[in-house]
């Protein structure tokens, strides 16, 4: 028997439908994908400032480092600054080739050279990465690395200071400008100065190259090589006055170097026997600078809490024990604020450090962690937890006096978890509307770690930074 006029019609339509269904799905040209999405990366490319010179980004993979794909290009203005808008990215590869300002000599260099960078651009809708000597002496050793990015950019960038004689700075390298202010730009002013003297610009390239392949392989540097810095050294300190003048002719305010500090490098560099990074050790505690204890009293209630020096730092050596209507003890028992001090939701926390002192942001977080962890990798827990009161023997070394104590969280539903186990501090940096950053310690790791995946509503720790 034939199949009715009406089963055909509803056969051919069916058919059709999957035609189009398939049609549509199988075909990312349709319109259907979104297309890749963008972030701008923009900085500035400084040996002296580069003039016309050509910039190609390179998304790397997360995993291998390897780049992905081809570069996005773009070129410089006469400043060395430039903007290029790239696919999104965690970590990106930046190359620099062209002529610069000779900061040193004056006039352009004799031949183009070339400049890289490399950097974490991640959840960024644009970032900004600048190109200078110092993040190209790192370059090739954190490519190389194994470790965590993180960890493997860190660890370059002191060495890459400490080879150079300049002993530390609290940002990262590729954020550092020979137009800047800071004593920290003033420090790549000097780096840059030192290495250029009055060097051609192909001895500039070989000298980066041989400090660059020491900081990849590890080692010191060879006598001949401190013999050259130290010659370029007292080159520039025969020519101080105009030095200086060319450097202001550029447009650069970071202080200029003096004689002394020349003088103080040097000496730096003669000294500085490259750290063993395997060895786990931190930096060492004798220096005063290192951990200077204090108090400070709270006239709102008159608790009185311990302080503590880190670095640049000073931060509050004991949790925040301060009484809002907001705030409460853990499981509800007043001898665990005592012990753990108050807990806080974000918006209370924002607003609950006495004058003077304010909740750390998550960069000023890092800030410590970078000074404590100095020659060690992923230690900063095991430093600045106490060194009792951990469960399961997760007691730190407290090394910093930091004291930082397992006290758990709060939920918003009144429930209350890891006392003992873990301590969580919330930072002043936002993750959208309803989360916000906070810094993790617990008794299985050594490390301190971030996340962001928690509403502001819960209930953590405050540690306050001076301002």
């Amino acid at each position: 028997m034939s199949a009715s006029p009406l089963k055909l019609a509803l056969a051919a339509a069916f058919v059709l439908a999957l035609t189009f269904t398939f049609s549509c799905s199988g075909d990312d040209s349709g319109g259907n994908t979104p297309p890749p999405r963008k972030e701008k990366i923009s900085g500035v490319s400084q040996k002296g400032p580069f003039d016309a010179a050509t910039v190609k980004i390179y998304r790397l993979d997360a995993n291998n480092k390897k780049p992905i794909g081809d570069p996005f290009v773009g070129t410089t203005n006469d400043k060395g600054k430039f903007d290029i808008e790239i696919e999104e990215a965690q970590y990106i590869s930046i190359e620099v080739t062209g002529n610069y300002a000779n900061e040193a000599k004056g006039g352009q260099s004799e031949m183009p050279i070339t400049l890289y960078a490399v950097a974490d651009v991640s959840n960024k809708d644009s970032a900004k990465v600048n190109i200078n000597v110092f993040t190209h002496l790192e370059y090739e050793s954190v490519l190389k690395s194994t470790k965590a990015f993180d960890v493997a950019k860190r660890e370059a960038q002191n060495k890459v200071l400490g080879t150079l004689g300049m002993g530390e700075i609290n940002v990262n390298s590729e954020s550092l400008d020979l137009f800047g202010n800071s004593p920290d730009d003033a420090k790549l002013l000097a780096a840059s100065v030192l290495l250029q003297a009055n060097r051609e610009t192909g001895a500039v390239r070989d000298l980066l190259g041989e400090i660059g392949s020491k900081i990849k392989d590890g080692g010191d540097l060879s006598q001949q090589t401190k013999d050259e810095l130290s010659e370029g050294a007292e080159w520039v300190k025969s020519n101080i006055t105009d030095v200086a003048n060319r450097i202001r002719e550029l447009g650069a305010t970071a202080q200029v170097p003096s004689v002394d500090d020349i003088n103080n490098i040097i000496a730096g560099i003669d000294d500085f026997t490259s750290p063993d990074i395997s060895s786990g050790s931190s930096r060492p505690l004798s220096s005063s600078s290192m951990k200077e204890d204090g108090s400070f009293t709270d006239s709102r209630d008159d608790n009185t809490y311990k302080t503590v020096t880190i670095g640049s730092q000073t931060w509050m050596a004991e949790n925040l024990n301060y009484n809002v209507s907001s705030s409460i003890c853990y499981s509800n028992d007043p001898a665990n604020c005592s012990k753990y001090g108050k807990l806080y939701n974000w918006e209370t926390a924002m607003a609950i450090c006495p004058n003077g002192w304010h909740i750390p942001s998550k960069d000023e977080w890092e800030i410590l962690k970078y000074f404590v962890e100095g020659n060690c990798s992923d230690c900063d827990g095991k430093h600045l937890k106490a060194t009792s009161g951990w469960n399961s023997g997760g007691n730190g070394t407290d090394d910093y006096g930091f004291s930082a104590m397992p006290g758990g969280y709060g939920s918003s539903d009144g429930n209350f978890y890891g006392a003992g186990d873990f301590g969580i501090w919330w930072s002043a940096s936002e993750d959208g509307s309803s989360k916000a950053y906070n810094r993790h310690m617990d008794e299985n790791n050594d490390a301190a770690s971030w996340y962001s995946n928690d509403k502001k509503s819960y209930l953590f720790s405050v540690r306050c930074l001076k301002d």
